[in-house]
């Protein structure tokens, strides 16, 4: 799928969403909200890179994908062990 449909696609389905979340709740909190995800997911994913670099010497593989980037940007600390018992115990 070319990615002018995905774009034609998916900004009218934000736009849409904003606007409904807006007329129920005030639109200020939801951005907050959304701020500080998109703050923590930026960060878990420069988490998981300091790791790689440094788990990478000792022989392990940490993969950095959504999946790992988003169970450390929701759960936090307990996100980074359970990542690190996947990658160390299986």
């Amino acid at each position: 799928m070319p990615w002018t449909v995905i774009v034609s696609i998916c900004v009218p389905v934000a736009l849409l969403f904003l606007y409904i979340v807006g007329r129920h709740v005030k639109l200020g909190k939801v951005l907050e909200g959304l701020s500080v995800f998109w703050f923590r997911f930026a960060f878990a994913f420069l988490l998981l890179f300091i790791i790689h670099l440094g788990v990478g010497y000792s022989g392990y593989n940490v993969p950095i994908n959504l999946f790992s980037v988003f169970t450390i940007a929701l759960l936090g600390i307990p996100g980074v062990l359970g990542i690190t018992f996947l990658i160390l115990f299986l």
